[in-house]
């Protein structure tokens, strides 16, 4: 038996943005990669331009990856409840 996945479900749509979300650490591992070729090649103009954008890219990467897991967590598991 097969079964199909209902992509008009919330619960998929917001797994499936948490999972597009933190596809994008790909980029990081690019940019991580080409620092350490620049480092190999002690190319310091290179170092610097890298290191200003991974610095630039991290926090838009982890803000986006935040709110898409907290939309996630909310939508599939709801709202801790507060103890008293």
């Amino acid at each position: 038996m097969t079964e199909t996945i209902d992509k008009g479900n919330d619960n998929w749509k917001v797994m499936n943005d948490l999972n597009d979300a933190f596809s994008h650490v790909g980029h990081l591992e690019f940019l991580i990669d080409e620092l350490q070729r620049a480092v190999n090649k002690n190319d310091r103009a290179s170092v610097i331009d890298l290191t200003a954008a991974l610095t630039a890219f991290m926090p838009v990467y982890t803000a986006q990856y935040d709110r898409a897991q907290t939309i996630a967590w909310t939508q599939v598991v709801g709202q801790p409840e507060i103890l008293n």
